[in-house]
């Protein structure tokens, strides 16, 4: 079952970009608003920590599935970790630089690298159980 969806996904890797696009812009607006302008209660930031480890975790879940589908060799999955977790330090330093209202938090930093951490080990057992990059390339 994970092969059919791999292969749908290759022949449709715009689907992937696309997602990934929306998140990336979806994640810049979350983070880089007004926390205001996002909402007028306290509540969508109660369980900040795992809206950060979701966000970044999808994140770099969609990179890791473009490497994937692209290229059916072994997946860089160290080097898919860097960047999302970069991406999510990178995401608290703009923070601070560029919002009035926002800071850099280490926590949220930290909360960033988890979710990059568990995407990546989801993409390995998904590699590791599947037949996916055994198979022949089908043009």
């Amino acid at each position: 079952m994970i092969s059919h969806a791999l292969n749908y996904l290759e022949k449709n890797i715009h689907l992937l970009y696309a997602a990934l696009g929306f998140l990336t812009v979806i994640t810049f607006a979350l983070t880089l608003l007004p926390a205001e302008s996002i909402s007028s209660g306290n509540r969508i930031f109660q369980y900040d920590k795992i809206g950060h480890s979701l966000m970044f975790g999808s994140w770099t879940f969609l990179l890791g599935l473009i490497f994937m589908v692209s290229d059916r060799k072994p997946l860089p999955l160290l080097k898919i970790f860097m960047v999302g977790s970069i991406f999510g330090i990178l995401i608290e330093i703009l923070q601070e630089v560029l919002t009035s209202d926002r800071h850099a938090d280490p926590l949220d930093a930290v909360a960033d690298i988890i979710g990059c951490l568990a995407a990546v080990a989801f993409l390995k057992v998904i590699t590791t159980n599947s037949s996916y990059h055994d198979a022949e390339r089908v043009p």
